[in-house]
């Protein structure tokens, strides 16, 4: 029979029939899927430890009886002894002892449901629930703690997983889209699958369950084995976490929240037991949040090291370019760079990219209106500096003279184009200013068109504009600004970028 039917007929809750299980006192079958088969005899034994405890006869002389070592009168008419002695004789425990004495009952053969009917009662129940509250395994509760326990736990696979895209494939993990996050689910229920089973097993707890003080044995003490930890781990991801799948997710762990909060247990802790140290919770819930706090600012490293370009030290213009397109990939810029921020729409021109000459080339990708790529003037060229085959700088430059044309600020070409030479040398530091930061601080210079300055790395980005006869303006489909001829004026336009070694 299964762990519920014998929790019915026997009357003991699942921790009672653990825990003698534990100690020996019965034996259950294993079947093929792993699970316990309950016999008869073991329902009949449960019953007589029952009553036994009932009427106060200790854990370690039913072990003696269980073991044969003493005859079940004997005993008893020392235990009624030490009642009355004690004065613990209830009188209803006492009536059993005398019936039994003078039954003349053997253990392995009297009728305990007999017996357990005299005690059907509300005083003789409370009674029973009290013996047997003692001869549990005790259940570990604590539900926000074994979730932000977890939560940790997670926040390391994925921090692993994120170092992998990120140092390995220079993916932007902060811009992965709909199948990044497929990606990242499936990732991180095999990190799950094939770490916490190894850490169980070797150590009984993993990062986040140590730092709230929990730890998972099996129910001798002992440690899991690997199949057993795995198992468990296998049970938690399908029934606790529901595969991962969103929406079930959230049902999953609610479920198992009012369960665990309810005090019962939960499916993956049928072989297993979870301890709980409580002491130093302050302690404890410090050092959670400063490893959550540490893990943060691992995850932005990673970040910001997968837009280190592969090419460093004294590169070559050809391995500029590589940077370069690799850099452009890297932030998703995949979009014509003298063209404002469109939304994907139908038809025209595409987006490009520095071929091995360094010249800009149509490549495949997304696609803008015509009637809106044609007001704007085409990619400035950039041209290189090089000293015996090395790269020491690049320039460009762009000049409208009474042109009919909106004027983009090329700041994302701007920021592309120095950070694929400054974060290239030896003494660039992503901690000192991270790529993204310094990004950020090259665009928003150029997005207003203001004359900027900026060194980094024994890099020197200088920016300059000059214009007259336009207007700024939000671009049209687009939260880009662009410069915009006014009626009537004679417009002029001039931008000068330089990125060179020195101060």
């Amino acid at each position: 029979m299964t762990i519920k039917e014998i929790e019915t007929l026997s009357g003991m809750t699942r921790a009672n029939i653990r825990f003698y299980e534990k100690e020996g006192l019965i034996t259950p079958q294993r079947n093929p899927n792993g699970y316990r088969n309950y016999s008869e005899e073991d329902l009949e034994t449960l019953k007589r430890i029952r009553l036994l405890r009932s009427i106060h006869v200790s854990l370690e002389d039913i072990k003696l009886l269980n073991q044969n070592k003493c005859e079940l009168s004997d005993l008893l008419l020392a235990h009624l002894r030490t009642l009355k002695s004690e004065q613990q004789d209830q009188e209803r425990s006492r009536l059993i002892c005398e019936q039994l004495c003078r039954s003349q009952a053997s253990y392995d053969s009297f009728d305990a449901q007999h017996y357990l009917d005299l005690l059907n009662d509300d005083a003789s129940a409370r009674q029973v629930l009290a013996e047997l509250e003692v001869d549990s395994i005790p259940k570990v509760t604590a539900p926000w703690r074994r979730f932000f326990a977890r939560m940790i736990d997670m926040t390391i696979y994925m921090t692993l997983w994120d170092a992998f895209l990120s140092l390995f494939f220079h993916i932007n993990i902060m811009e992965t889209g709909l199948p990044g996050m497929v990606m990242d689910i499936i990732a991180s229920a095999v990190l799950l699958l094939l770490a916490e089973p190894v850490m169980l097993a070797l150590s009984g707890t993993t990062p986040g369950k140590f730092l709230f003080g929990l730890r998972v044995s099996a129910e001798s003490g002992a440690r899991l084995t690997w199949k057993e930890a795995w198992r468990r781990t296998w049970i938690v991801w399908r029934k606790g976490y529901g595969y991962y799948i969103p929406v079930y997710q959230i049902i999953r762990e609610y479920r198992s929240y009012r369960s665990c909060k309810k005090g019962e247990l939960l499916e993956w802790e049928e072989d297993s037991v979870l301890w709980l140290d409580g002491s130093h919770l302050r302690l404890k819930a410090t050092a959670a949040v400063g490893v959550l706090i540490i893990l943060t600012g691992v995850t932005f490293t990673i970040w910001q090291a997968g837009a280190l370009p592969c090419n460093r030290g004294e590169i070559t213009a050809a391995q500029y370019v590589e940077n370069f397109n690799d850099m452009q990939r890297f932030y998703q810029i995949d979009r014509q760079l003298n063209l404002p921020e469109f939304e994907p729409i139908i038809e025209g021109d595409s987006w490009r990219m520095l071929n091995e000459e360094g010249n800009w080339e149509k490549m495949p990708g997304n696609f803008y209106m015509n009637n809106t790529a044609g007001h704007y003037p085409d990619l400035p060229q950039l041209h290189y500096e090089e000293m015996d085959g090395i790269m020491t700088g690049l320039e460009f430059s762009a000049e409208y003279e009474n042109e009919d044309v909106e004027i983009t600020s090329y700041g994302d070409l701007m920021a592309l184009a120095a950070l694929s030479y400054i974060c290239a040398q030896d003494d660039y530091s992503l901690l000192s200013d991270p790529p993204s930061f310094l990004y950020l601080r090259i665009k928003a210079n150029a997005d207003r068109f203001y004359d900027f300055t900026i060194s980094e790395a024994g890099i020197t980005v200088e920016v300059s504009f000059e214009y007259s006869g336009y207007e700024l303006r939000q671009a049209e489909y687009s939260s880009s600004f662009v410069l915009v001829p006014l009626y009537g004026e004679d417009p002029y336009f001039h931008v000068s970028y330089r990125v060179y070694c020195g101060d």
